[in-house]
């Protein structure tokens, strides 16, 4: 299992991982990102938000696992948010990133939960958060 660099303990429920598995988490995201932008340009506004969700948050797995060997594990997905802004304080990459991921939680629960219909201008910027996660776990 991956080890977590020295400094302040995440106070977000952890699992280690094996920094290896990074490599798997950003492949998910960039799948999740391609079919969301597929959705969005067909019109599938509600399947394009759902999936930059989803996106976003393999890629915020694939940050931590790959810098610090821990993914989160809360049933609260606003954790991982706190997570990254913990595991990376002072890194004002990594402060955009939670802000996207934010940005993208705010979303999960009308697309899923709510009758309301995502349109267009919820999808674009969806996708848009997705991918600058996705470009961020790269460069992890």
């Amino acid at each position: 299992m991956g080890k977590q660099k020295p400094g302040r303990q995440p106070t977000v429920p952890t699992r280690e991982t094996a920094r290896i598995q990074a490599a798997n988490y950003l492949k998910k995201a960039e799948g999740h990102l391609a079919q969301a932008l597929e959705a969005s340009a067909a019109g599938r506004w509600d399947t394009a938000v759902l999936l930059a969700v989803h996106a976003g948050i393999s890629a915020a797995d694939a940050a931590c696992v790959a810098e610090h060997g821990v993914r989160s594990i809360s049933q609260i997905h606003m954790d991982q948010v706190r997570l990254i802004r913990q595991l990376f304080p002072r890194d004002e990459e990594a402060k955009k990133a939670s802000n996207h991921l934010a940005a993208l939680l705010d979303r999960k629960n009308t697309v899923e939960y709510e009758g309301r219909l995502c349109r267009a201008h919820d999808a674009e910027a969806a996708t848009k958060h997705a991918e600058r996660l996705v470009a961020w776990a790269r460069r992890s």
